[in-house]
């Protein structure tokens, strides 16, 4: 699992040893080693808004670190088995997180509060992705299915 840093200058990656690694985009060094997840690491995501870096991990765990102190600030427990995969809305403070509990679930990063579930699959939610341009969130499924919801569960206040 990797994903590149709006900036374009250091990715993340992050696998079966538990430990999320930050890549120098240029030299291609290691600049960093974050550990805290017990189990593997399968989704991250580097929000375009903060300093934040967001990883979910088959140990049912989505953390939010602080990228200036390179700490756990944030979980998002509701998942009821491992998270496979995490996207950001580009414009809101809004995370939707996906996993083998065949639920998608959308948390106000700022709160930590669980928004809404996204029902309707009957396997593994294997991604989710946040479009701006026409709001919705997909998601795609283990159980060979795409769903698109428009998000009327976001409210303005999360802007």
């Amino acid at each position: 699992m990797e994903t590149l840093e709006p900036g374009n200058k250091w990715f993340v990656s992050g696998a079966g040893d538990r430990v999320i690694k930050v890549w120098d985009l240029a030299s291609g060094e290691l600049k960093l080693s974050l550990t805290g997840h017990i189990s593997t690491v399968r989704g991250l995501a580097v929000s375009p808004r903060h300093p934040y870096l967001f990883s979910a991990g088959e140990d049912k765990m989505v953390k939010c670190w602080d990228l200036e102190t390179n700490k756990v600030i944030r979980h998002y427990h509701g998942h009821l088995s491992g998270v496979y995969a995490l996207d950001l809305h580009p414009t809101l403070d809004v995370l939707v997180t996906a996993g083998r509990d065949a639920s998608a679930r959308v948390w106000d990063m700022r709160t930590k509060a669980q928004i809404h579930v996204l029902a309707g699959h009957t396997g593994t939610v294997a991604d989710v992705k946040c479009q701006e341009s026409d709001p919705q969130v997909i998601t795609g499924s283990m159980d060979s299915t795409v769903r698109s919801v428009l998000p009327s569960f976001i409210h303005a206040d999360l802007y």
